[in-house]
């Protein structure tokens, strides 16, 4: 297929041609009325290009094959037999992949460190979600990938499994090994789908990690929002392979997909496609040069600690433009730093913690970009050392491994049954009722069912109390924890 050709784009740009006399859907009808200000805001053409899909950027039988033709080019630029673009992000996304492979009642195995997307979907459609351990990076504190011999372990455990759901890169750029992994999976006749949500990039770049679809993956999912210049909650779904009911997948994907997705959403992913099969090696070879001098800069700076190669996992890779920086030498808690560079400097990093920065590149990022935050953080280290006292201090917390998984009742269960809500300090042995996913990086640290154990209560509290902004609990004061009440 001639992947110059971008069909979504070309259609969108007729339509701005030869406008379309509409009695339908949307309302604004190409910005002839537009709410009160957004003409400044954000311009007549933004209207404009919002409009739907049949009876828009195609006719009403779809007899252009407009959609159809992007979804078939951007199969082949990933190297999948099948992709759709979707709208409402990679959570839709893993949404669609669970369903075609799981049913209510089933069970699943998700990685530990998988986004809130893949455990909030098997609450809500009755899966039995079996967590996997990853391993824990005690010297750094952050949780790599799942190991082969952590699969095997939980395959002998539940070998009635319809799937594996692994992270791959994590969030902080590291790979797992899919291709062990996919072979441990197809050995037991299952799929592997890998939440590759900050890995779209890889199939077009020699100087990233691989693809995990040239690893043996099923499923993969990419968020091409993220770093790769599509607009926010452009999502990429793409499959290889016979393992996976493709028809089942199609299907996942309407029940799934809004019947009216948004038109600039898929055009942004249609260019972004035609981007990355034409100029890939030149434009991320272009990003991980800068990341590279960042790197270089940054590890520089006492007492500032940047992770590398050095720091990997036998059989795994680093995407190195995902830049993770430790901070907790300085004796101030990451949140505060990100506080402070973003007061101070207009600077926002990808992801603070409390013993952490996470700088992640992206094709929008600039030499001076990279410049400003230097520059922050040099200016930050140097009015540390002369007034200590200017940030809170921050002792250290406990680590991400204290954390368990036991489950000691239904998910389902736990959240539509009778609840309250008690003090963080109080919930040693209670069953949480909610979903607590600090995010970035989104990763559940409770769910509905689960026992809460006094290892939780203390990382809850410590990152609290140094600054952690947790969004999904009911008590917005991060105070309180929604719980089960027992025996009443």
């Amino acid at each position: 297929m001639d992947q110059k050709r971008a069909p979504l784009v070309e259609a969108l740009a007729a339509i701005e041609r030869v406008t379309v006399t509409g009695f339908g859907a949307p309302g604004h009808n190409q910005g002839a009325a537009m709410p009160t200000g957004m003409r400044a805001l954000l311009g007549k053409r933004v209207f404009r290009a919002d409009v739907l899909t049949p009876k828009g950027l195609d006719d009403r039988t779809e007899a252009k094959l407009a959609v159809q033709r992007a979804h078939e080019l951007a199969a082949e630029a990933w190297n999948a037999d099948f992709c759709r673009f979707v709208t409402g992000g990679s959570t839709q996304s893993l949404h669609t992949a669970i369903a075609a492979v799981a049913g209510p009642g089933d069970t699943i195995l998700i990685a530990a460190n998988a986004h809130k997307a893949e455990r909030a979907y098997a609450l809500a459609a009755g899966l039995d979600a079996a967590i996997v351990p990853v391993a824990i990076d005690a010297a750094w504190d952050i949780e790599h990938g799942v190991t082969p011999d952590a699969l095997r372990a939980a395959l002998a455990a539940h070998p009635a499994a319809k799937a594996f759901v692994l992270v791959s890169p994590t969030y902080f750029g590291v790979t797992g090994d899919v291709a062990a992994l996919a072979d441990i999976c197809h050995d037991h006749g299952i799929p592997l789908i890998v939440d590759a949500a900050w890995g779209g990039a890889f199939a077009f770049c020699e100087g990233l990690p691989d693809d995990p679809l040239t690893k043996g993956a099923d499923i993969a999912v990419y968020s091409a929002h993220k770093t790769m210049g599509a607009l926010a909650q452009g999502s990429i779904l793409v499959a290889k392979g016979d393992l996976v009911d493709r028809q089942r997948l199609w299907m996942a994907y309407e029940l799934f997909e809004t019947t009216s997705p948004s038109v600039p959403i898929m055009v942004t992913l249609d260019a972004t496609r035609r981007d990355h099969a034409l100029n890939g090696e030149q434009l991320w070879t272009a990003v991980l040069d800068l990341a590279a001098g960042l790197r270089r800069q940054l590890a520089a700076i006492a007492p500032l600690r940047v992770f590398g190669r050095e720091d990997l996992p036998a059989d795994t890779d680093l995407d190195s433009t995902k830049v993770l920086v430790d901070i907790s030498a300085l004796g101030v808690s990451g949140y505060a730093i990100d506080d402070w560079l973003y007061a101070n400097h207009r600077i926002s990093v990808g992801l603070s913690d409390a013993r952490h920065l996470l700088v992640v590149l992206s094709l929008g990022t600039t030499r001076s970009d990279i410049r400003k935050l230097v520059r922050g953080l040099q200016d930050l280290v140097t009015k540390l050392a002369v007034d200590p006292a200017m940030l809170p201090p921050c002792s250290a917390t406990p680590g991400i491994g204290t954390l368990s998984v036991e489950m000691a009742m239904g998910g389902q269960e736990a959240l539509s049954g009778v609840a309250e809500l008690i003090r963080y300090e109080d919930a040693t042995g209670r069953i949480a009722a909610e979903m607590i996913a600090p995010a970035p990086p989104g990763v559940p640290r409770l769910v509905p069912g689960q026992r809460i154990t006094a290892a939780h209560v203390a990382w809850l509290v410590a990152n609290r109390d140094a600054g952690a902004f947790i969004i999904d609990p009911v008590d917005p004061t991060e105070a309180r924890v929604r719980v089960v009440v027992t025996g009443g």
